[in-house]
């Protein structure tokens, strides 16, 4: 019944306490695992617990959840609970060890990214459109309010699916789920019209803001005339162009759609939420045309941000209140105090080394005008895909190597994606095109031109079309990253920063102190900062690595075909995915979970093979398909099941 991107968000009358995914505190990415540990956190955090709760809502109409229930009892005998309330308590009773007797409510997907967007966007009268692949029995919802009153005006048929005709044609070109970001990207690079007549033949713009998707019957038309790339091809320019073709349609049916309604309603305001949403080229088109004097998009625009519209949908509004503009989201996990994250940081002694220095904004400003590509993680965590400086890797803005250093080295993905700029509000003008009446941009969700005297000179953050994934920094909310800022451009001439998630290809947004420690001592980042502590790593690094505990990762196992041809593995439990790993490290792992490398490999009998054991288990480190923790401290999933 759980879907992908599990989130849990605590509201009090109308505002946000706490807001973290599970995947930041399970460390499994898109995790579809009921939030077990979002929820006792979100209850920590508000210092409270399960019965002090007054609704307890779950993103799910009914009717859908009750039919996802039935179809899985039909196949597995052992499940005979069809009830999706009964199933929910239960849940809720296996997570947190409480029988909740409180109100529980099931709120349709749609009606809950519906929320996500009004309640969040400040506004008592708009348009509200929310795009996706699919939730319940819809792809999408056009819902007119007015004096905060929704009017549905259009339920999205999942043949009509702008998410799912995006997924899919992301097939033919290599990717795969949750990577249709990466398509977006790609398409700067290319022409649309060498595919422009292939794709206008896979759907048709009909009167009222509706279109016809030739969804399931488009794998003829476009294997007659596009060859599909294999996923480890090289990217070629055909590639590039299906990818530009394929955005052009995306655009040309959202705007189709959203021309009819804005016309329809005479609204001049656009709220927005659910995947389609993050499509932030699209968006910066809508921006820049002028057909909406504001667009408001919803940071948390996933499914991790239904979480969040569950709990607005079912919070008693008075008529007529108005909540503010949503600002910021830094709702997850803070840092703990000073001391404590120097305690843990002394964990790692001899891996890494480290100082408190007297003032952090000047002198980590000065190592990134030096060319360093710094790990950045201060207070609360943000809440949705995008890190806006509190869980960020920064570097200089100006120059385009640090690009190809970050994709190739740190982040290990495709050297077209490009990297998004954290700039001071003050200065947004200044470097960005953008409609006057556009004063902040806090969320990273559009993209905007580089202003032509710029582009050279900002090589890092500029893509390939001259445009940038802007995000402006308020000192009233991020005072820490503000002044990081400001600095910068005291060293540099422009007051930015290259902004990116902190994070390696295989894991989750980091959230704890140990979570940025593993991912710096993994990668080859130059300096992490925390608070403000500057860590360095040891050149001699491995040999304490040789003394670290080493734990498979929670969703692997260790697999073996014995025989002539002998296979060892480690495997995902859900996808099947397979990594073939020595007989010598089979031997290793398959000693006692939590024991230190040196004693599993002493005791397996391969400690001779020393050197070769370190380069597999570094490359599976940094896969994250096991956990090196320093022994004489707490491992990092140990941490957070505590907390």
């Amino acid at each position: 019944m759980w879907w992908h991107d599990a989130a849990a968000v605590l509201v009090r009358d109308g505002e946000v306490v706490a807001a973290v995914e599970e995947e930041r505190l399970s460390r499994e990415k898109h995790t579809s695992r009921f939030p077990q540990r979002a929820i006792s956190w979100c209850l920590a955090q508000a210092g409270i617990g399960l019965r002090d709760v007054d609704c307890i809502s779950y993103y799910a109409g009914e009717r859908h959840a009750r039919g996802c229930l039935t179809a899985v009892s039909a196949s597995n005998p052992g499940i005979v609970d069809t009830d999706p309330l009964s199933v929910l308590r239960d849940s809720l009773r296996r997570a947190v060890d409480v029988d909740y007797a409180g109100r529980l409510e099931l709120v349709n997907h749609h009606k809950a990214h519906v929320a996500s967007a009004h309640r969040m966007s400040g506004w008592s009268d708009c348009l509200v459109v929310t795009v996706d692949g699919r939730g319940d029995h819809e792809a999408g919802m056009v819902t007119d309010v007015r004096d905060n009153r929704w009017n549905t005006l259009l339920e999205l048929p999942i043949a009509e699916s702008l998410g799912l005709f995006y997924e899919q044609m992301t097939w033919y070109i290599g990717f795969g789920r949750f990577e249709e970001y990466k398509v977006m990207s790609l398409a700067s690079y290319g022409d649309p019209a060498p595919y422009r007549k292939l794709f206008r033949g896979l759907y048709e713009l009909l009167p009222e803001g509706r279109f016809r998707i030739s969804l399931g019957r488009e794998a003829t038309d476009v294997y007659d005339h596009f060859k599909p790339r294999h996923r480890h091809e090289p990217i070629a320019r055909k590639d590039m162009d299906f990818a530009a073709g394929m955005q052009e349609a995306l655009e040309d049916m959202m705007g189709h759609l959203l021309r009819h309604y804005r016309a329809a309603t005479g609204h001049r305001r656009l709220a927005m939420a659910g995947g389609v949403a993050l499509n932030c080229a699209m968006t910066g088109r809508l921006l820049l045309e002028g057909l909406f004097d504001e667009i408001f998009v919803q940071p948390a625009s996933n499914d991790a941000g239904c979480a969040l519209g569950a709990a607005l949908c079912t919070t008693s509004w008075p008529d007529g209140k108005v909540a503010p503009q949503m600002e910021h989201c830094y709702w997850g996990p803070s840092l703990p105090a000073a001391d404590e994250v120097e305690r843990l940081i002394e964990e790692w002694d001899g891996v890494v080394s480290y100082r408190r220095m007297t003032d952090p904004s000047d002198e980590v400003a000065a190592l990134l005008a030096d060319g360093a590509i710094i790990g950045w993680a201060q207070d609360r965590m943000e809440f949705g895909p995008r890190a806006l400086g509190n869980r960020s890797i920064v570097a200089d803005a100006r120059f385009a190597a640090a690009t190809k250093r970050i994709n190739g080295a740190i982040k290990k993905r495709d050297n077209f994606q490009p990297f998004a700029p954290s700039v001071l509000e003050e200065e947004l003008h200044t470097y960005f095109e953008l409609p006057a009446s556009v004063r902040t941009l806090p969320f990273m969700v559009f993209t905007a031109k580089v202003k032509p005297a710029f582009r050279e000179k900002l090589g890092a953050i500029t893509h390939v079309d001259g445009t940038a994934r802007v995000q402006t920094i308020s000192r009233r909310h991020n005072p820490r990253y503000w002044s990081l800022v400001r600095a910068v451009g005291k060293h540099t001439g422009f007051p930015m920063v290259l902004n990116t998630s902190f994070n390696n290809q295989a894991e989750p947004i980091v959230s704890s102190i140990e979570d940025a420690l593993a991912c710096f001592v993994s990668t080859d980042l130059d300096y992490l900062v925390v608070g403000d502590f500057l860590v360095s790593k040891r050149a001699d690094r491995t040999d304490a690595l040789w003394r670290y505990r080493v734990r498979l990762g929670p969703v692997y196992e260790l697999w073996h075909r014995p025989g002539k041809n002998q296979i060892h593995e480690i495997r995902h439990v859900s996808s099947g995915a397979q990594r073939h790993i020595s007989p010598a490290l089979f031997r290793l792992l398959s000693g006692p979970e939590g024991s230190t490398v040196a004693a599993l490999a002493e005791a397996a009998g391969v400690a001779e093979s020393r050197v070769a054991l370190m380069n597999e288990l570094l490359a599976l480190w940094n896969a994250r398909i096991v956990d090196l923790s320093p022994a004489g401290g707490t491992s990092r999933r140990q941490s957070k099941q505590a907390r």
